[in-house]
């Protein structure tokens, strides 16, 4: 009985300190009309990511698996990684494609289906200060809710801090136009103050 009690207790509390764990993790602010994920790095879906310490912080429009609606495939996420490696195009571009092959790869449920492969273009915007912009396109197979092949316009920003060598990597993405009202929305989820703390 003793043992049986002493289980449960270990188990609860195992529970609530991943809880604990996960709830602290993250850089981004946003409210609740904007949903969460966090993972952490070693992705297993994306095993060619070489990244071992750090986490993705997600944050989705609320209608984002709606194919009827203005925020379809509308999100955003950020990579909070251990590495103070300068990220360039062709890392950006190889790290995007292994990402999205993998994870359309693990939700697609078709039996016998081979999901298309990812084609990334990112290019390097004009930046006068030390953080990185990018903008992009990705064509991916859209394993989630349409099961076909979408576009997807992308805008990244690069942020490395020293003190703990860490970089962040923003992502921005919808098949929305630039000038559509979605990227001042975006806009709503901001990076931490404290993000060099993290």
């Amino acid at each position: 009985m003793k043992n049986r009690i002493f289980t449960i207790v270990f188990l609860l509390g195992s529970i609530l300190s991943y809880g604990q764990e996960e709830k602290s993790l993250g850089v981004l602010k946003s409210d609740t009309t904007w949903l969460k994920e966090i993972i952490e790095f070693p992705i297993g879906f994306a095993p060619e990511i070489k990244y071992t310490e750090g986490y993705e912080d997600l944050r989705f429009a609320k209608k984002w698996r709606d194919k009827t609606h203005d925020d379809f495939w509308c999100y955003m996420f950020a990579w909070h990684i251990k590495t103070h490696e300068k990220q360039t195009v062709e890392i950006l571009e190889a790290n995007i494609k292994s990402y999205y092959d993998g994870l359309m790869g693990v939700v697609n449920k078709k039996k016998d289906f081979k999901v298309p492969e990812t084609t990334v273009l990112f290019i390097k915007t004009e930046d006068n200060n030390e953080d990185s912009g990018f903008i992009g396109k990705l064509y991916v197979y859209d394993s989630f809710t349409s099961e076909a092949m979408i576009t997807l316009n992308v805008k990244a920003k690069v942020y490395y801090c020293d003190q703990n060598e860490s970089t962040t990597v923003l992502f921005k993405l919808s098949p929305q136009n630039f000038d559509h009202e979605i990227w001042e929305r975006f806009n709503e989820v901001t990076l931490k103050d404290d993000l060099c703390e993290h």
